[in-house]
């Protein structure tokens, strides 16, 4: 299946899905086992998945995206998918996020096109800015307060973190981290709490990304990160390798032990 490219908690299931270009896995159980999840060959003809978005308030709602694989929607935790790219400028996605409280809003990240934001769950999408996506690796949405909307978009990017209220209103860079960052996460319980996993390392955040301290990373291979809402946060390597930490990082364990 190649190597792991994204990494993402369903909270409606409490389970753990992680995805390879051409296949996902699912795990109940904190990752000791992992089912593989169907999808259609034909679907994935001709293009490939980079990134994965559970919404937290729809139970078994699930978006894939990829370059030339468009976006992909499953309701059934992935026994049917329906394409959900019309009206994209093209399938050449780099990354799909889906908002925190709202499950029919999705965002996309098009190759040379820009940001471009769906509120019925794929079916029209409008272009919310084309901002450059140079070394964008993931997307996602929190309902962290500050924002004059509904909430956040934390990118991971080859300059390390930036941030910008869900209303698109000025992009910032989060911090300085001034590496490629290959995930990002915040704790749900404490939205303001974030993780990123860079080529530096990983790091942690108290204050919405303002200030990063490094903690231990249990793999040197780090791709992407996932926490739960019982605190619990988890970091994947490429070859699929995953790890629990439940002290925010300070300290890691086997999870598929």
């Amino acid at each position: 299946d190649g190597s792991v490219v994204a990494l993402a908690y369903a909270p409606a299931t409490d389970t753990l899905v992680k995805a390879y270009p051409r296949a996902l896995y699912r795990s109940s159980n904190g990752g000791q086992n992992w089912q593989k999840i169907k999808i259609n060959v034909a679907a994935l003809e001709g293009g490939q998945i980079s990134s994965l978005a559970a919404p937290p308030a729809g139970k078994g709602i699930m978006y894939i995206g990829g370059p030339g694989l468009g976006i992909l929607r499953t309701e059934d935790g992935g026994k049917t998918w329906v394409d959900r790219s019309k009206g994209l400028p093209s399938r050449d996605v780099i990354a799909v996020a889906a908002h925190t409280t709202q499950p029919d809003t999705v965002y996309a990240v098009v190759k040379d096109q820009g940001f471009y934001r769906s509120q019925d769950a794929g079916m029209n999408w409008r272009l919310m800015e084309r901002g450059s996506q140079e070394g964008l690796r993931q997307l996602i949405h929190s309902d962290m307060p500050g924002s004059m909307q509904t909430g956040w978009l934390f990118a991971a990017t080859a300059k390390g973190i930036r941030r910008v209220m869900d209303c698109f209103c000025l992009w910032q860079t989060a911090g300085k981290l001034d590496s490629q960052a290959y995930g990002v996460t915040y704790d749900p319980r404490e939205p303001k709490h974030l993780y990123a996993a860079t080529a530096k390392g990983l790091f942690r955040s108290s204050d919405g990304g303002e200030n990063w301290v490094q903690i231990p990373s249990p793999n040197s291979n780090i791709v992407a990160l996932a926490s739960t809402r019982s605190g619990a946060l988890f970091a994947v390597n490429a070859d699929g390798g995953l790890y629990r930490s439940e002290d925010q990082g300070g300290t890691w364990t086997n999870a598929s032990a």
